[in-house]
């Protein structure tokens, strides 16, 4: 049976907070739209998350439009059923169709079309809403590593009691792999860490947590124009944490725990490991954006002549006497090593995308949202506007222009 054919204005895909936002205001634009989602609301939030996950951004953050939260329902940290509760209501009225898989967006005679397994959309504007890191990026090497060992990545981790017996490598120390470590080690599990270069804060400083004080500095508002280094734009956040509460995590601090650091990992072959001689620089790296983060703090603090507590530290940061000197070769068999966890980062799904649209690293190229096909629009994606725009602090003034841009258009044909 041939797929049927929907005439609609506007076809969002994705019904994460991205897509959701963008659906809010063409709602309240009066422009006809609809949105398609693959699996159910906040898919990726129920599905490429650990069970014990929680945002690291507190809960004054998530800056939804119209989202009205209950007293007790937005904690400081929320857990991932948290968030996809509050996706669950913030979806109420809007017109999402779950469960629909887009396969193909082309463009044709009749502007878009968007294919599923049993339907086409004939659109004038298309909408890319998310997916921006949605696919983990495993290193090549793990090809070579021994069948023996299970492996598996931040997407699809669970809990320690998943992992199978004998000793968990986990691979990268962002904000995954350092809680992920932190995690497995506080349930008992002997894990070692291959560390990354990755910047670190403080959770709290001088009275107040580090994002309001970021937040305040303008950083989650810088724009994407205003990046002089490109390499910028590919830098992990800093590590934190929002469990139990909201802690620092610093790799001294894992390592007191338990957890054996080691540098990058560079080759797998068979049963044999090769590491980077680099553990040394990664924390310092990590401290010295840690102090740099304070004296921000400090500057602007005397600057505004702002009522706050002394500087302070934070005892899990205390530095070692010497950095850790780990070996640069290691055998899984013999270090016991059942299973890797690759926190290795992520990167766009747009593979059904067929658009000439697509830079090598799979993102639609775009400025702030609007690409270079009319009607064609992305949002959700890391660094779209601002610093901010990949987490649920910017999302909505991204999504608010993507809709008046979309309603403006509609207007003049």
């Amino acid at each position: 049976m041939r797929p049927r054919g929907e005439p609609v204005e506007t076809v969002v895909i994705g019904a994460g907070q991205a897509g959701l936002a963008v659906s809010y205001y063409l709602t309240a634009f009066g422009s006809e739209h609809v949105v398609l989602e693959r699996g159910r609301i906040g898919e990726s939030w129920r599905s490429s998350r650990w069970d014990s996950f929680t945002l690291v951004t507190p809960g004054w953050m998530t800056r939804l439009p119209g989202l009205r939260l209950p007293p007790g329902t937005a904690p400081d940290f929320a857990t991932r059923d948290q968030v996809t509760a509050m996706l669950e209501r913030f979806a109420a009225g809007l017109p999402v169709r779950t469960g629909t898989d887009v396969r193909t967006l082309t463009i044709g005679d009749r502007g878009y079309q968007v294919s599923t397994p049993d339907h086409h959309y004939f659109a004038q504007a298309v909408v890319i809403a998310g997916g921006g890191q949605r696919t983990p990026v495993i290193p090549g090497l793990a090809a070579g590593l021994d069948r023996s060992v299970q492996q598996c990545d931040a997407a699809r981790y669970r809990n320690p009691a998943a992992q199978p017996p004998g000793r968990v490598l986990v691979a990268g120390s962002g904000q995954s792999g350092a809680q992920i470590a932190e995690e497995l080690a506080a349930a008992g599990r002997d894990v070692l860490l291959a560390t990354s270069r990755v910047a670190r804060v403080p959770r709290r400083y001088r009275g107040r947590d580090s994002h309001e004080w970021a937040a305040e500095l303008g950083l989650y508002d810088e724009s994407a124009e205003s990046v002089t280094d490109p390499g910028e734009f590919r830098e992990p956040h800093p590590v934190l944490s929002g469990a139990r509460g909201g802690h620092t995590i610093a790799l001294q601090q894992l390592a007191r725990a338990g957890v054996r650091l080691l540098g990058r990992l560079v080759a797998a072959e068979d049963t044999k490991l090769t590491l980077a001689a680099d553990l040394p620089r990664n924390m310092a790296y990590a401290d010295q954006r840690a102090a740099g983060f304070r004296r921000a703090v400090d500057a602007y603090v005397t600057r505004a002549g702002l009522p706050a507590p002394p500087p302070d530290e934070d005892p899990v940061e205390r530095p070692f006497a010497t950095y850790p000197d780990p070996p640069e070769k290691l055998d899984v068999r013999a270090e016991g090593i059942s299973s890797v966890i690759w926190c290795t980062g992520f990167r766009p799904d747009t593979g059904w995308v067929d658009v000439p649209v697509l830079g090598a690293d799979g993102a639609p190229a775009h400025v702030r949202g609007v690409t270079p096909f009319p009607g064609l629009y992305v949002t959700g994606y890391p660094w779209l506007s601002t610093r901010g725009s990949g987490i649920l602090y910017g999302v909505a003034a991204d999504a608010a222009r993507i809709a008046q841009h979309i309603a403006a258009a509609e207007a003049r044909r």
